[in-house]
């Protein structure tokens, strides 16, 4: 909805500017507030049937990562090689994946 309105008030302010309308509506629109769900993490029978049921699969490490450290979505695929230091026990977020508007 947001992204709506930001495109439609861009389009009448340069129509206001080429005079082709009288005022620009848009910028009276009271925008909906955005609900954000509420984050609700796993329990720790949860992680451990998690943990479980990840083990021998090729994204177990992932699994691990995500359920011990709390990275983010895109910190976690974000993650290379270099960034991992197996003997210090430590991984480093150098970076994040993050996905463009359009794709």
């Amino acid at each position: 909805m947001k992204y709506i309105h930001t495109t439609l008030h861009r389009a009448l302010r340069q129509a206001v500017r080429w005079d082709l309308v009288p005022r620009n509506v848009a910028a009276e629109a009271d925008l909906p507030r955005v609900r954000t769900p509420e984050m609700r993490p796993l329990s720790s029978v949860q992680a451990r049937t998690l943990l479980e049921a990840a083990k021998g699969n090729r994204l177990e490490a992932l699994y691990v990562l995500t359920v011990t450290t709390g990275m983010r979505q895109g910190e976690l695929l974000g993650l290379g090689w270099e960034d991992v230091d197996l003997e210090a026990r430590t991984v480093r977020v150098r970076r994040t994946l993050t996905l463009a508007k359009g794709g």
